[in-house]
């Protein structure tokens, strides 16, 4: 008998409040699972406490990502939970051949970076960071990576551009549940 797993993942961003919930793309870890994925963005941006825009888009699930996902629920898992926050200002869609989000930003307080782990109840939990952001700087592109550096793109999504200033604060949470 086969058996489904379902791996809800999502995004809010407050600052601008991104929140990233999730599409169905089933993933074949052997003979005998399934991973179901869906993976959204939903973007709140927010200046002095005004909403000034809101967006809801879907989004990817890469191929990497597929096989990351394989290998840590059916072979050697990595070292690394998927926790690293990136953001960037590329217009690209997202595509399933990725293995890093185009144009990362690295200044102005927006550099990949870990999240805070937090479990949400049995199979639920939430990696959560908030970026200063030190300069003017535009965004509409998030990432979850399994490393500091390097090619290890789990899934991405856009969202309406953000055109951050000094003093903003930008808010990524990505929410993952398995049942």
């Amino acid at each position: 008998m086969r058996k489904r797993i379902d791996i809800v993942l999502f995004a809010l961003v407050a600052m601008s409040v991104i929140g990233v919930a999730l599409v169905s793309t089933p993933l074949i870890v052997d003979e005998g699972t399934n991973i179901g994925v869906e993976i959204h963005v939903d973007m709140w941006h927010y200046r002095d406490g005004v909403l000034i825009d809101h967006s809801h888009h879907e989004g990817v699930l890469t191929t990497l990502g597929q096989n990351w996902i394989e290998n840590q629920m059916g072979n050697a898992p990595d070292t690394d939970p998927a926790k690293w926050i990136a953001v960037s200002n590329d217009a690209t869609a997202p595509s399933a051949a990725w293995i890093v989000i185009p144009a990362e930003i690295t200044t102005n307080g927006l550099a990949r970076a870990p999240g805070t782990y937090a479990s949400t109840g049995d199979g639920a939990w939430t990696i959560t960071k908030s970026f200063s952001v030190t300069g003017t700087q535009s965004s509409q592109l998030t990432g979850l990576y399994w490393a500091v550096t390097g090619d290890f793109l789990l899934c991405a999504d856009t969202y309406n551009v953000v055109n951050a200033e000094d003093g903003d604060t930008l808010e990524i949470e990505w929410s993952l549940s398995v049942t």
